[in-house]
């Protein structure tokens, strides 16, 4: 059964997607809403001495490098412990926008617990608006949905935002999805909170979350405002082959916040894991891959292939380049390498398999592929499999 009374919230307009009223609502009512999400979520949030007079950069630079210890914080047992390592003295009645890395599913409620005032989310989850029951909860926060494949929501997205921002803060998880990247700390950031920020001069404050799902600890590390008007952004130095132009200064200050968001990743990471060994693996990337499949098939609940939307990544133009390029050699594979006896196609059957293996990475590093193939083959997390049609890529 999907939800009610809500679930085509993502349809309407500027002027009724949310009221004045209930703007007001939720940003005079936010701290006992607050303490409800904390008690309901199980939340213990520890908050450590601030030092309000440090830059992000004197901050990084005091931090030592050595691991803490789990004994070091007052953790709970069966609680949702939080530990905050960084917290600004923010300007009160202020909105700001927070923009946050997307680490987990537990990511939202999460840092919905410690943001010091009401803060609409923007959600691109239509499966979670339609059929997921907490829809409720994050509309009592506030909420503003939308289709993030339609190219007509995603436009007015910047409309509703900037409604909000005038009076109520934001929480906007830019890289668009959780990132199961391998590679990249943080994923691509999509430009909307820079663009929201240019338009209406609203400072953007990053939060950056790391997870110990084995321990049952998040990590959080809350930036200082940035104004995004006053940064002295080049755009040689994220694009050297870039135009001199608005949307490059755009990238070009995505890419700028991107960086910040990954150093504070990197400190989290540093000081409470350890290291591992890719020697000790047979696949690492595989053994990473199953951990991500049996997390998300534990804690989110799909009623449809909904994976395109949900794992929407941003890509760079040279990512898209580069993929193009192994789709199109890999095609081109000769259909049978071994009658071609000749010297001279050594070469050529090299490039072929070199291609074909660059395919093969592309596909493992796929999310939206390696989720929908596993859901596939689950017919026990469907709701109808008779009605289910395979699709493979």
């Amino acid at each position: 059964m999907g939800t009610l009374f809500i679930n085509n919230l993502n349809e309407r307009d500027v002027n009724h997607f949310t009221t004045d009223i209930g703007l007001y609502l939720r940003r005079t009512l936010d701290v006992p809403f607050k303490r409800a999400c904390n008690h309901f979520t199980n939340a213990n949030i520890i908050k450590l001495p601030q030092q309000y007079d440090l830059s992000d950069e004197e901050y990084f630079k005091k931090l030592e490098g050595k691991r803490i210890p789990l004994s070091s914080y007052p953790l709970m047992e069966n609680k949702n412990n939080i530990v905050l390592e960084r917290y600004p003295n923010l300007d009160k009645g202020m909105p700001y926008i927070f923009i946050c890395n997307h680490t987990c599913p537990e990511d939202i409620e999460t840092v919905l617990n410690v943001i010091d005032r009401n803060a609409y989310l923007v959600l691109g989850s239509i499966e979670t608006l339609k059929y997921n029951p907490e829809i409720y909860l994050l509309w009592l926060n506030g909420v503003i949905p939308f289709d993030i494949l339609d190219e007509y929501e995603r436009m007015m997205l910047l409309e509703k935002m900037t409604r909000v921002i005038a009076s109520n803060s934001l929480l906007i998880f830019p890289e668009g999805s959780h990132n199961y990247h391998p590679n990249k700390i943080i994923n691509h950031l999509f430009d909307g909170p820079v663009n929201l920020g240019l338009r209406t001069n609203k400072k953007i404050v990053l939060i950056t979350l790391v997870r110990d799902q084995e321990n049952n600890v998040s990590y959080i590390d809350v930036s200082n405002p940035i104004d995004v008007n006053k940064l002295d952004i080049h755009i040689q130095d994220y694009y050297p082959y870039g135009e001199q132009n608005e949307k490059y200064f755009v990238k070009s200050i995505s890419s700028y916040l991107r960086d910040k968001m990954a150093t504070a990743t990197y400190h989290i990471m540093e000081r409470h894991f350890d290291s591992i060994q890719r020697n000790d693996y047979e696949d690492i990337d595989n053994y990473f891959k199953a951990k991500y499949i049996e997390e998300a098939f534990t804690k989110l609940k799909w009623k449809h292939d909904a994976f395109k939307a949900e794992y929407l990544v941003k890509k760079q133009q040279e990512d898209k380049d580069y993929e193009e390029v192994v789709q199109t050699l890999y095609k081109l594979q000769l259909k049978n390498p071994m009658s071609y006896i000749n010297e001279q196609y050594k070469d050529v059957i090299q490039k072929s398999n070199d291609y074909m293996q660059k395919k093969i990475d592309l596909d493992n590093k796929n999310v939206e592929l390696y989720m929908r193939n596993y859901w596939l083959e689950h017919p026990e997390l469907h709701d109808d499999p008779k009605e289910l049609i395979k699709k493979r890529a």
